[in-house]
């Protein structure tokens, strides 16, 4: 799968696909960042998802932090997102 252009998978292989490369988690506003895709693209292709227990999502400050269920326990660098880079810079 990740041999695969991003471009042609379907949404819910791309997000797979950008949490297995991410270590298992990345912030809901990454996603958005990563895909170029709309925040309601992304939440209700998310929101089917965690109900097919593909994903879990967790609330984390203002947001939400995706995992995979496998990845849940495990510890995991924290991968900041491009905003919250720009905000530690000012």
């Amino acid at each position: 799968m990740l041999g695969v252009n991003p471009e042609l998978l379907n949404p819910e292989r791309r997000i797979l696909q950008l949490l297995h490369i991410e270590g298992g988690s990345l912030e809901q506003s990454a996603l958005v960042e990563h895909t170029r895709w709309s925040e309601s693209t992304i939440s209700r292709t998310l929101c089917r998802m965690e109900t097919q227990e593909r994903i879990e999502r967790h609330r984390q400050g203002n947001g939400k932090r995706v995992f995979l269920p496998q990845s849940r326990g495990k510890p995991r660098q924290r991968v900041r997102s491009k905003s919250e880079r720009h905000r530690s810079a000012e």
